[in-house]
């Protein structure tokens, strides 16, 4: 290797990494507003999801956070027949679904706020003359 080649030098990998992924935490409350809409299938959450531009989700996830909420009576399940291969399980709210559903509603809403101030001082710092 020449002297006036810099070989490239190893860097630790990024501790402050930023992905553009929906936050794991908005996956709960999100599957309670399409279950207050409609009760459904574990599976038609995916599209219902993706209708909201929350962002690619895996099943696994969908039915983790399932057996969460079931878990935490936040919603009840039960089995119906299935035209084509096996019996499926729907998914619909509890009261206290419901009321949890309520709770989180308002938590996003103090969250956006917060996001609204965050993104009103950048445009200020991105375009300091608007002129």
């Amino acid at each position: 290797m020449r002297q006036d080649q810099a070989s490239p030098k190893w860097q630790p990998p990024a501790r402050a990494k930023f992905d553009l992924a929906p936050p794991r935490h908005f996956l709960y409350p999100a599957i309670l507003l399409m279950l207050a809409e409609e009760p459904r299938h574990g599976y038609r959450l995916v599209d219902a999801l993706l209708s909201l531009g929350y962002g690619p989700v895996s099943r696994p996830a969908i039915y983790r956070a399932l057996g969460e909420l079931q878990h935490d009576e936040l919603l009840r399940s039960w089995t119906t027949d299935s035209t084509a291969g096996s019996p499926r399980q729907v998914y619909e709210l509890t009261e206290k679904g419901s009321r949890t559903l309520e709770r989180w509603m308002g938590i996003i809403l103090i969250e956006r706020d917060c996001l609204d101030r965050i993104l009103a001082r950048y445009a200020k710092v991105a375009d300091p003359d608007p002129s």
